[in-house]
């Protein structure tokens, strides 16, 4: 008469011999082991920056940024734009087939009332040189209530179109 020693796996209510059970764990663990000698973990710095950055004392927040195709024809918008709760200011004339920039301004409190605003966008590569992009005049409203936004739109003048790295809203 000979012993069988078995294992029973209580998730799938089971007997299994102890030899069968042993082989089968070894294969797991070998297959853990290999797997993991395989990964490699390399880090990398990278030289850009990202995202938009505002430089405005709190008086207002930049958001929504985005890169489109110009869908149709819109002439520049005249300078000092009055503030107008959802209305939309364009830098300069926008053509159709152009790429252009758009984001949204939101006012908060404790901004100059009917004072001229000066926005200004530099870009920065990701080689970390900066230079302007466009500077567009605003006037706030003679009261300012808290979470007004504008939508401020500007044509790239260009076809093609490298996003930058990084955007910086600059407001005084």
């Amino acid at each position: 008469m000979s012993i069988t020693r078995v294992v029973k796996l209580p998730f799938i209510n089971r007997r299994v011999r102890i030899l069968y059970f042993s082989v089968f764990v070894a294969i797991i663990v070998a297959s853990v082991g290999a797997f993991a000698a395989s990964v490699t973990i390399t880090s990398t710095n990278s030289a850009g920056y990202q995202g938009v950055y505002v430089n405005a004392n709190g008086y207002y927040s930049v958001s929504n940024t985005a890169y489109n195709v110009v869908e149709a024809a819109q002439s520049a918008t005249t300078q000092p734009l009055a503030w107008s709760n959802g209305a939309t200011g364009y830098v300069n004339a926008l053509v159709a087939g152009d790429w252009e920039l758009s984001y949204t301004l939101t006012i908060n409190a404790g901004g100059l009332t009917s004072h001229t605003y000066t926005i200004t966008v530099y870009s920065t590569a990701a080689a970390g040189t900066t230079s302007t992009l466009y500077t567009f005049q605003f006037t706030s409203p003679a009261s300012i209530t808290a979470g007004q936004t504008m939508t401020i739109i500007w044509d790239t003048s260009a076809t093609t179109w490298t996003a930058p790295a990084a955007l910086t809203v600059t407001i005084v």
